[in-house]
């Protein structure tokens, strides 16, 4: 009986990770890409970027962004309060360029999570009639990419849009786990719903969002937002519901955010993202039962399945291996991390694990940019 329930669940496995694929080459196949080419005129942009202690990311930002060409661009970099040489970085680059600002994000109301409130800060005091949030690690690697954006923004008629960026994977820990993380928000968010019209969701990137000024303003922009855990995905909602379209473009190559995030700071992502949701307990239980599923009954099947039907839990495996070497070469890395997937699953579990265990008790504590958070649910 164990037997027969193990092959059965292998196949399972089997016919989850094949559709799983095929999302995945059909999800990123249907994005659309910025196709604008007339970079001849100067678009005046505002670019807000809500920095903490971003010292070894925040100059590669800031110079992708002064390449840029066909913008005139206003650089509003706001400091919530870094402990490392952050300021003096940017207060280096503001002397020697006049469209870069610095300011201090004081004032922090005490119930506000996350980076809505620089953010909402930057917008204070930002000219121009579009305006684009990055976030600190955010590399712009085609030099028009300003332009483009917000030229399909106007030939789409668009009150806001999002790339959905590569990611610089530079820690060992960030190639093993990443992209089975990024693989799951591609199966559950599916963007291809998301950019349809009668669509109620919306995926803003954090990495980089524009909007029309009057469009961010109508919902008070990062304010409206100002209490939530996810607050790119909130504030995005917000304004879709009011009937504003919105598409996500896929920033592949031409954006990319960089990762380099430890062990440690991978799963407090996984739990700032679970706790961010509406549904919590469902989902975390769901993807629980989904992960258990489709990648650790093959695993240990390996160990207890030995005849002619290992071929059932190898092809599973060998599936499992496949879809994580597909965002490893979205994001040009070495293919052989992909054979650490099980070191994901892992990880993965035990936040959710952590999750539940929280939930039980009645709120969530996790550690982000150095500040520590404790949500009540």
């Amino acid at each position: 009986m164990f037997f027969t329930l193990l092959i059965i669940l292998n196949v399972l496995s089997i016919l989850v990770l094949a559709y799983w694929l095929v999302i995945y080459l059909t999800e990123f196949k249907k994005l659309p890409k910025l196709t604008y080419e007339d970079v001849s005129s100067n678009i005046k942009i505002s670019i807000i970027i809500p920095v903490r202690n971003e010292e070894s990311k925040i100059e590669r930002s800031l110079n992708s962004i002064l390449r840029q060409k066909g913008v005139i661009s206003q650089i509003i970099v706001v400091d919530d309060s870094s402990t490392d040489g952050t300021r003096s970085v940017v207060e280096e680059y503001s002397k020697r360029y006049r469209n870069i600002e610095l300011i201090e994000a004081d004032g922090r109301p005490h119930d506000s999570i996350g980076k809505s409130w620089p953010s909402y800060l930057g917008y204070t005091k930002a000219e121009h009639e579009y305006l684009l949030f990055l976030d600190a690690d955010t590399v712009l690697l085609d030099e028009t990419i300003l332009v483009k954006s917000v030229r399909t923004l106007e030939k789409w008629r668009l009150g806001y849009m999002s790339l959905f960026p590569s990611f610089g994977l530079s820690t060992i820990w960030a190639r093993l786990t990443y992209p089975l993380y990024i693989n799951t928000v591609v199966l559950f968010e599916r963007f291809s719903k998301i950019n349809r019209d009668d669509s109620s969701k919306c995926f803003l990137v954090g990495s980089f969002s524009l909007f029309k000024r009057e469009v961010y303003e109508i919902v008070g922009g990062h304010m409206s937002a100002l209490t939530e855990v996810i607050e790119d995905k909130t504030l995005g909602e917000k304004i879709r519901a009011l009937g504003f379209n919105f598409r996500l473009f896929n920033g592949s190559g031409i954006v990319k955010s960089s990762v380099e995030a430890g062990m440690k700071n991978v799963w407090y992502s996984v739990v700032r993202f679970i706790s961010g949701l509406k549904n919590k307990g469902k989902v975390t239980l769901f993807l629980l039962f989904f992960y258990f599923i489709v990648f650790l009954i093959p695993l240990v099947s390996a160990f207890t399945i030995l005849d002619s039907f290992s071929i059932i839990w190898a092809s599973s495996i060998f599936l499992s291996t496949v879809l994580n070497s597909l965002e490893l070469s979205r994001n040009k890395q070495n293919l052989v991390y992909a054979l650490g997937y099980p070191v994901a699953v892992l990880l993965l579990i035990s936040a959710l694990l952590y999750v539940s265990v929280s939930l039980w008790r009645g709120r969530i504590e996790f550690k982000w940019k150095d500040r520590r958070y404790i949500i009540k649910v």
